[in-house]
């Protein structure tokens, strides 16, 4: 078979499987839908959820959702408060089991102030383990990585909250 036959068969192909993934509602991870009449939406963060929200916004942003910044042309009011991390030691000895908590409480309104959820708290836990002979930088690395995992799990939650809503 001469090859560029066998280009186009490949390119059909794949044409052919993205045209069925496409009308069975597939979607690539992170993809975020929420209804017109509950955008634009406007974040509002306090007390350590400032990086958080901008986290969020980003994504939702590349999600092809509608960000306000300003409070009065939004159609949801989302507020983001209390942004908490904690770690404790739960194993000693030769190696070490850490377990971190993410915390955050939000909230969101209407564009006429009726609350749609008030003060749900979402949360993420994780543990990690290391040995003593391994490096600082290391375990740093891991505990971050974990921290990132966490804080998209977070987002995910409070998205699919969101997607759910019914103004």
């Amino acid at each position: 078979m001469p090859s560029s036959i066998k280009q186009h068969l490949g390119f059909s192909l794949i044409l052919v499987f993205a045209l069925f993934t496409s009308a069975c509602g597939f979607r690539l991870g992170g993809f975020i839908e929420l209804p017109d009449k509950l955008q634009p939406l406007h974040i509002q963060s306090q007390d350590g959820a400032t990086h958080f929200a901008a986290t969020l916004a980003r994504q939702l942003e590349q999600s092809g959702i509608t960000l306000s910044p300003e409070l009065t042309p939004s159609r949801l009011r989302l507020e983001l408060k209390n942004f908490s991390s904690s770690q404790r030691q739960v194993v000693f000895g030769s190696t070490e089991a850490f377990e971190l908590s993410l915390h955050i409480t939000a909230s969101a309104k209407d564009s006429e102030g009726e609350a749609l959820f008030t003060n749900q708290v979402f949360q993420a836990y994780r543990q990690y383990a290391y040995k003593r002979t391994e490096s600082l930088f290391a375990r740093d690395n891991l505990r971050n990585k974990l921290l990132r995992s966490m804080e998209d799990d977070l987002i995910r939650q409070l998205t699919l909250r969101i997607q759910v809503l019914q103004p």
